[in-house]
């Protein structure tokens, strides 16, 4: 049946996030893993033990006899199936194993549990294979191993061969000769070295300068009774990489011997005698030594060993069959239900567990560490490592086959591969290259895993494919890479970083930074202004390569500039006759271009209809001190994105967009910086707060936008405390400044501060010569300091110290209390004019008098007789004017009108006059 997608809750009370499986419900991993194990267990049915009996089967516990220890192993294997036993225990001991020439040391069969008893070593020995798989679980079912430990020869292994020549050559019959122009190879044993040798390499000698080489392969022994056939265009490496393989199976031709023709460049025989040519592999790498190897097989349980210094991996689960045709492949044999849990796997060279196909993965409780390491946990040479070495790999390659797979990212059908894979609860740590990759892998949960240490590869999913999610996972010294729709949901960082990467679509929530940083792109569809419109083709040109193909689907925005005239901000277009630069657009896919009569006006956006997704919420950043290095803080450069509640205390902050942005702003609800500072453009940002209690940084604490118009950040309800902010292109309405230095440079940019409120704060702006650079309007000041040309908007300004609405004015004030020596400064200073007013008699400002008859309204002010008085109600003056009381606050009756003396009346002064010249 489908399994179905459930939203619950674990015993911790976190939200498990199951996937989508076939033949299952996953809720909880634990819980889950259980299950399936039982019901795997059901399937191989109670058990029915044989400990195998070492004597019996001529098995040496005691790390000798290798090649009959191997062989009684499998015997007993064989004999326990057919004898009606389905769980077969080996008894602790050290067992050397060989392998065969396929490559296999043990062979599991189907519904057996094979268990390894406590102090059970399966060793094995050093060998020249560039494959091997010391447990193979190949097209099997319902099969066990558990327990005890494997140990590769990665310590021993030979990784190419040096063999000597004798002066002499071979005949067309294969016979030998004593021709002194020729040199030929000791006799090679493919017996002795199956695996290096399936596809060899001859590497060119140091003196010798033929160009070719020629091989002849014998069966069981050399002569020309045994010829099996020959070559003689054998090209040497490292010039040719390709290797050269034989011309039968194994039991028909297993002995070969090289044959250089040296007429070119002769040798003495004691120069012959010290050759030692190397044959290595054309598979040079040696990574396809396993620990245990899963391929093709179905409801497979890896439990509780210990798996190290394999030539490849720990772990590998991976597809073994392969057709010519591709409609042979089946979803059985692609591999369905593997289980990998309670494993100790380190210091293999390649990979610790390489998922490369099978369905339906729970890798659980698994600590994986030191891949591509020495033992001494340093050294990473050939010898001990080789790519990727990962944690975990979830790789197929099945896109370089001939498998039908299914892609949602290519909207394609096939065989599931890869899919829905659950990693949970494991301790990655300390690799070379990477902790985990997913290449190909498609509904993959990796929970509640610890990644530790610093490396190159960090954590990633490749961006195209889907439904990767990561919750709750912890990061010590190392990052996660988020890319293409990925979701994170509650996520630990210790000196650890998260880095943004090509994202489309990815959603960010509930993650702790301490010491780290997050940073990165979300730029993914952006294309911004075309540098160059062909109104008579309707071709748009960038300067750089665009990435889309033909049908790509695009949309025009107008936050600046205007769309050219045939073009709709509400549709989706598609791309027709692209270049790398260039494409034109069309309504319909494949379709005509679309006929533009004009070029528009600059500034409008051109980019995929899809752009700017990227969601990111509830983000803390924080160290415990300042700090100025870059290293720790909040730095995306995002494109249309949405932020949510973002907090950084003590590091740096960026929210940036590309150069010239002009396409939807981000949007950011909730910012919160603490001790921090740094640079906000192209956003829309409500509700922050800027703190700090520690000296302002030189140069300005807080940038908001930039040179040009496109970086425009507009703020809604905003708190500053402590703090230089630099204006740039920046828009702030509802807004507090207590203990602030407000500055701007004198550039063409604006920026306008709105129904704020401005305590302990200076502005300064005295430079400013652009007008309308600067506008500040309805605001209120307490203990503002002033420092600002007449370039300088101030509009409607109150300031709740003096009364004084504003100290910028046109002509002397027309309302408002103000003190003695008060100065107005005058907007609008001319030659022969005043630089402004100064206040000589303290009070109120009214220009308004008493008149008979007339309607005031509550509030109202006259002047009369060198005093101010307010209408207490609303109402109609007398006929005649009323005797006005002098004394404070005393009252007259005005036919419907009461007046109140509420002080003396203002009187101003020119002062500094203006010269005429």
């Amino acid at each position: 049946m489908d399994g179905k997608l459930k939203k619950l809750k674990n015993a911790q009370n976190e939200y498990m996030y199951p996937i989508t499986v076939s033949e299952a419900v996953y809720v909880d991993p634990d819980t889950s893993l259980k299950t399936l194990l039982a019901e795997m267990g059901s399937k191989i049915g109670s058990p029915n033990s044989y400990v195998i009996e070492l004597d019996r089967w001529n098995i040496h516990n005691d790390g000798t006899g290798a090649a009959a220890t191997t062989q009684g192993i499998n015997d007993a294997l064989i004999w326990a199936k057919s004898s009606g036993y389905n769980h077969v225990l080996l008894p602790e001991g050290t067992y050397n194993l060989v392998i065969d020439t396929n490559g296999v040391a043990i062979n599991m069969l189907s519904g057996i549990h094979f268990e390894m008893k406590s102090g059970c070593v399966l060793q094995l020995e050093g060998n020249s294979s560039p494959n091997y798989r010391i447990i193979q679980m190949q097209q099997i079912s319902h099969a066990k191993v558990t327990g005890g430990q494997i140990v590769g020869d990665k310590a021993t292994h030979q990784y190419e061969l040096s063999i000597g020549f004798v002066r002499g050559g071979v005949n067309a019959d294969g016979s030998l000769n004593d021709n002194p122009n020729f040199i030929r190879s000791e006799v090679i044993d493919r017996y002795a070295h199956a695996g290096l040798l399936a596809n060899f390499r001859l590497w060119s000698i140091a003196g010798i300068s033929a160009g070719n080489y020629s091989f002849y392969q014998y069966k069981d022994t050399v002569s020309k009774d045994t010829l099996v056939n020959f070559r003689t265009n054998g090209e040497f490496a490292p010039a040719a990489p390709t290797g050269r393989g034989w011309f039968d199976t194994i039991d028909k031709a297993n002995k070969m011997i090289f044959v250089i023709d040296i007429s070119s460049s002769p040798l003495t025989d004691a120069q012959i005698a010290q050759i030692r040519a190397k044959v290595d592999s054309s598979y040079y790498t040696h990574e396809g030594g396993y620990g245990v190897a899963v391929v093709s097989s179905n409801h497979i349980e890896v439990g509780g060993i210990e798996i190290s210094h394999c030539t490849g991996d720990g772990v590998f689960t991976g597809i073994g069959v392969r057709y010519e045709d591709p409609s042979r492949y089946t979803q059985e044999e692609i591999g369905q239900h593997i289980y990998i849990h309670d494993c100790h796997i380190h210091h293999c060279r390649r990979q610790g567990i390489s998922l490369c196909g099978p369905n339906d993965v729970f890798v659980v409780n698994n600590t994986i560490h030191h891949i591509g390491y020495a033992d001494d946990g340093v050294t990473t040479d050939f010898r001990n490592g080789t790519a990727p070495m990962f944690g975990i790999d979830v790789e197929s390659m099945v896109g370089e086959s001939n498998i039908p797979f299914k892609s949602i990212y290519l909207n394609q059908d096939g065989l599931e591969t890869n899919y829905r894979i659950y990693i949970y609860n494991n301790y990655i740590h300390h690799n070379a290259k990477g902790h985990f990759v997913n290449v190909d892998g498609t509904h993959i949960t990796l929970q509640n895993n610890t990644f530790e240490g610093y490396n190159i590869g960090g954590i990633s999913s490749y961006p195209t494919q889907w439904h990767i999610k990561y919750l709750n996972n912890t990061f010590i010294q190392c990052t996660l890479v988020v890319k293409g729709n990925n979701v994170v949901n509650g996520a630990v960082f210790q000196k650890a970083n998260l880095n943004l990467l090509d994202v489309q679509g990815a959603m960010i929530d509930n993650c702790q930074i301490k010491d780290g940083l997050f940073y990165g792109s979300s730029i993914y569809g952006y294309l911004g202004s075309p540098s160059a419109i062909d109104t008579a083709t309707g071709t748009f040109t960038y300067k750089a390569p665009h990435g889309m193909g033909n049908g790509a689907q695009v949309c025009f925005e107008q936050w600046f500039g205007r769309v050219p005239a045939g073009i709709s901000v509400d549709k989706v277009y598609y791309t027709v006759n692209v270049t790398a630069t260039s494409f034109q657009v069309s309504e319909i896919r494949g379709g005509s271009p679309v006929v533009l009569t004009d070029g528009g006006v600059t500034g409008f956006n051109l980019s995929r209809y899809n752009y700017g997704r990227c969601y990111i919420s509830n983000i803390t950043v924080e160290t415990d001190w300042s700090d100025t290095t870059g290293n720790i803080g909040f730095m995306p450069l995002i494109a249309g994105a949405v932020l949510t509640n973002i907090k950084v205390k003590n590091g740096s902050v960026s929210i940036k967009a590309p150069d010239n942005y002009v396409g939807r702003p981000n949007i950011v609800t909730g910012l919160t910086l603490l001790e921090s500072g740094g640079i906000l453009q192209a956003s829309d940002i409500s509700n922050m707060k800027v703190l700090k209690v520690r000296s302002k940084a030189m140069g300005g604490d807080v940038t908001l936008g930039s040179l040009t118009p496109y970086s425009r950040v507009n703020i809604d309800s905003a708190l500053f405390q402590g703090v230089q902010v630099n204006l740039e292109e920046a828009y702030l309405t509802n807004g507090t400044f207590i203990n602030n230095i407000l500055y701007k440079q004198d550039r063409t940019n604006k920026s306008v501060i709105m129904s704020s409120y401005m305590e302990n704060t200076s502005l300064s702006l005295h430079w400013i010569t652009n007008e309308n650079s600067i506008t500040i309007t309805k605001c209120l000041f307490n203990n503002v300091s002033i420092d600002a040309s007449a370039s300088v908007k101030f509009i409607d300004n109150y300031n709740i110290n003096t009364g004084l609405p504003d100290n910028r004015m046109s002509a002397p004030p027309s309302g408002g209390r103000y003190v003695l020596g008060q100065i107005i400064y005058n907007s609008a200073p001319k030659p022969g004019g005043y630089v402004g007013w100064i206040c000589t008699t303290e009070g109120y400002v009214a220009n308004q008098a008493w008149a008979a008859s007339k309607a005031f309204a509550q509030g109202a002010r006259i002047q009369a007789g060198g005093h101010v008085y307010e209408a207490v109600t609303a109402g109609t003056s007398g006929t005649v004017p009323p005797v006005f009381p002098t004394a404070t606050g005393g009252t007259v009756t005005d036919n419907t009108l009461i007046w109140k003396e509420i002080g003396p009346l203002a009187v101003f002064n020119t002062f500094a006059p203006i010269s005429a010249n």
